[in-house]
């Protein structure tokens, strides 16, 4: 059995988004982690969220606390020792590399192995593995990775350490600030090497270390290094998946986070005019109580109706006292929730921009492209077809709609989507196999699929979305199962 162990450096220079630290958190509402488990791109069991955790100073294991992002982590331990952000400064032309991001496993079934012990897990999508309890191996496994880490370059300055038993291979996030000890300033170069020679051999060193040190003891081997062999240590396969997956699930949450908005922004609204509405009741419940005592002990005035009257109205004013104490209380959460959504907004807005101008991304910028186009021409060709639809109002409507391929297109429009960016990518195979993970029937034969000579990208994208759209169809076969259930 091939068990190696898994360690990947990386420097980043442009902090950890919010969505980022959200992520490695899970500090997500039950709303959004279900929409990630049912998505048939995302490897997110909700089963087995509750059985990640975190290691701290001290080597000390507990839940993962969600009070504070990873950057607010790395600004308060900054600030406590006096040190400064040199991205922090106005006007920063060139970024330094100021947080080194690790992700320590190894091979899937070692680690499962570690995790789960000899409990039943199943990987299938939707798959209910509440049944699981965290064994005491990957504890003890994440407290040897930790102290590796912190013995090499400092407790101090470790950020974060989180370790994920919910996704399919059991992995750990690690967030560290590169500081040299001796200047005590933040600094890539000092830590890691002043350029890629020396950053290659201190790299194959931890390799070697940290295989003697902790792998050899969990019974992994020394992986390969991504830095040594330029590969990953994912497949082909997986990683053009969770590439796609990737600038899928960006597009998506910014989707998502403009809906939230548009959501809070209505309530803000309601809220707002019920509180106006409110007050001015309780402006003419005032004005009535002033006019009523004016009349109070005039000649034929009966004293003791107007009184009862003006308790009555009193009693009112404090229930919508009440009201406008409650509904302000919601407003102010409200506005609160709204800012918090806007702010993570900008910071996905932001995250993509520079996912886009990051330098050698070339792929992601592809199928940034593809995916719009695909898009584009999607919209283009439902609206075609509407435009067919919309004035034949007699009894052939739903012949018209089942030709034109409305029905297959309007009920899938995200699988499809997602299916069709595979193939307008060439990623054949793992079209095929994402459209039979949703159920899909396929298409037969797809060999020496690419984009004709003479065939333009819009005319390209067509083929693509009919391609896909047969391909995530369910096959008779599948249907007649279906109802069978």
């Amino acid at each position: 059995m091939n068990r190696k162990q898994v360690m990947d450096i990386r420097p980043n220079s442009d902090g950890i988004s919010q969505a980022e630290s959200n992520e490695q958190q899970r500090n997500w509402s039950e709303d959004f982690l279900r929409k990630k488990s049912n998505d048939p791109m995302a490897n997110y069991d909700p089963t087995r969220t509750h059985l990640n955790f975190e290691v701290v100073r001290g080597g000390i294991v507990q839940p993962i606390d969600k009070s504070k992002s990873i950057m607010q982590k790395m600004a308060d331990n900054l600030a406590g020792r006096g040190i400064k952000d040199p991205n922090a400064r106005e006007n920063v032309r060139r970024r330094q590399n100021t947080l080194a991001q690790f992700i320590f496993g190894g091979s899937r079934e070692r680690m499962n192995e570690l995790a789960f012990g000899n409990q039943t897990l199943s990987l299938d999508k939707g798959a209910d593995n509440s049944h699981l309890t965290r064994n005491n191996d990957i504890e003890e496994w994440a407290k040897d990775v930790y102290a590796f880490v912190a013995h090499r370059f400092g407790e101090e300055n470790l950020v974060s350490f989180y370790v994920h038993l919910d996704e399919t291979n059991v992995h750990a996030h690690c967030t560290l600030i590169p500081l040299d000890r001796e200047k005590n300033r933040i600094s890539w170069r000092s830590v890691f090497g002043q350029n890629k020679y020396e950053m290659g051999q201190l790299f194959s060193q931890l390799h070697d270390e940290f295989s003697k040190e902790v792998s050899m003891k969990w019974g992994l081997e020394r992986g390969d290094s991504i830095r040594e062999t330029g590969a990953r240590h994912r497949s082909t396969y997986e990683y053009k998946r969770e590439l796609v997956n990737d600038v899928n699930q960006l597009e998506s949450r910014k989707i998502d986070l403009a809906a939230d908005i548009r959501q809070e922004e209505r309530k803000l609204k309601s809220l707002t005019t019920m509180i106006a509405n409110l007050r001015e009741r309780r402006a003419s419940i005032q004005r009535e109580i002033d006019e009523i005592a004016r009349s109070l002990g005039e000649e034929g005035t009966d004293n003791i109706l107007l009184t009862a009257r003006i308790k009555s109205l009193r009693q009112e004013m404090e229930d919508i006292d009440s009201k406008i104490a409650e509904r302000s209380k919601m407003l102010e959460e409200t506005s609160a929730s709204l800012k918090n959504i806007r702010e993570e907004l900008f910071d996905m807005k932001r995250e993509h921009q520079r996912a886009l101008e990051r330098e050698g991304d070339d792929i992601d910028r592809e199928a940034a492209r593809i995916r719009m186009g695909i898009t584009s021409t999607y919209n283009m060709m439902l609206a075609k077809t509407m435009q067919e639809i919309i004035p034949t109002l007699n009894d052939r409507q739903r012949d018209i709609l089942r030709e034109k391929g409305y029905y297959d297109l309007a009920e899938n429009v995200q699988n499809i989507a997602n299916c069709a960016m595979l193939l307008a990518l060439n990623y054949v195979k793992l079209a095929t196999s994402y459209a039979e993970s949703c159920g899909g029937g396929g298409v037969s034969n797809l060999s020496g699929w690419e984009q004709k000579k003479d065939e333009d990208d819009e005319r390209w994208w067509v083929r693509c979305i009919a391609t896909a759209a047969a391909m995530v169809k369910p096959s008779s076969r599948k249907k007649a199962q279906a109802v069978g259930r």
